[in-house]
């Protein structure tokens, strides 16, 4: 049967839920009546945060916030959030339970700073992972009763029904956005082949896409290691072609330099 999802936790939300300030926490240390018992977070000497049910231990790190109480399955389940804190790194989903006739428990994916945010249904909880252009990856559910299994595995695509003649550099936001036009995946899967990945990766951190004599183009690079693999791209309406270049030793193109024409070549950064 299909599982209507309640909530969706989103790439912007994570990095906002990240941004807010320690006290957002503080509402945290009020203990949390649950399953006949509570539910606290205190913080150690060394600044980590201990999520505990009636003095035992479940979880800590140096963030622990939490979430919400919501029924999975007729289970109710406790969320937080709880990872290193920072921007680096996206909390982990950690549910706490009490089984019947057990013990109260908790369960966390362990994906290290990859943890996908968590979807809350009637019956299960989904983590769908953010997919990067080229990427495939497997989607888990959880449930109180079953635990962890694979649900199937998704990949990225471009919006249908778009094309050159549909791209508006007024709706982008990112360079991302670009990979969204089924006629510039379709032309980057092309040209980079395997490589798509790790290219858009390189985008990761950037301004939106500038226009210079009718060509669209954007620097960027991978989050929290800019100056070493950035990326630039380069979009020609006209010609419906795209550039790419990305730094390293030597720095790589797609296509070679020489088949750029000279109006791209001038808006190569200089330290590419």
């Amino acid at each position: 049967m299909p599982f209507p999802l309640k909530t969706i936790l989103s790439v912007s939300a994570l990095a906002a839920l990240l941004a807010w300030p320690a006290a957002a926490q503080d509402d945290a240390a009020e203990p949390i009546p649950f399953a006949g018992g509570e539910l606290t977070v205190t913080e150690t000497e060394d600044f980590e945060k201990i999520l505990a049910f009636d003095g035992r231990e479940l979880a800590r790190d140096y963030f622990v916030m939490f979430d919400r109480i919501a029924s999975v399955g007729g289970t109710d389940v406790a969320f937080f959030s709880v990872g290193p804190g920072g921007n680096a790194c996206a909390p982990a989903a950690v549910m706490v339970w009490k089984p019947q006739d057990g013990e109260v428990r908790s369960a966390a994916l362990d994906d290290e700073c990859d943890t996908p945010a968590a979807a809350i249904s009637d019956y299960e909880v989904f983590f769908v992972p953010y997919l990067l252009p080229g990427a495939t990856a497997d989607v888990r559910v959880w449930n109180p009763q079953e635990g962890f299994r694979m649900h199937g595995r998704i990949a990225y695509a471009p919006e249908p029904d778009t094309g050159w003649d549909t791209l508006d550099q007024a709706a982008l936001s990112h360079p991302m956005d670009l990979f969204r036009n089924s006629a510039i995946y379709a032309a980057a899967q092309s040209l980079l082949g395997d490589e798509l990945g790790d290219v858009a990766l390189g985008l990761g951190t950037s301004s939106m896409p500038t226009e210079a004599g009718g060509l669209l183009y954007a620097r960027g690079c991978v989050p929290h290691a800019c100056g070493g693999s950035d990326t630039f791209m380069v979009v020609d309406r006209d010609a419906q072609a795209l550039y790419f270049a990305q730094q390293g030793d030597p720095t790589s193109y797609w296509p070679a330099l020489d088949q750029w024409p000279q109006a791209a070549v001038a808006l190569i950064p200089s330290d590419f």
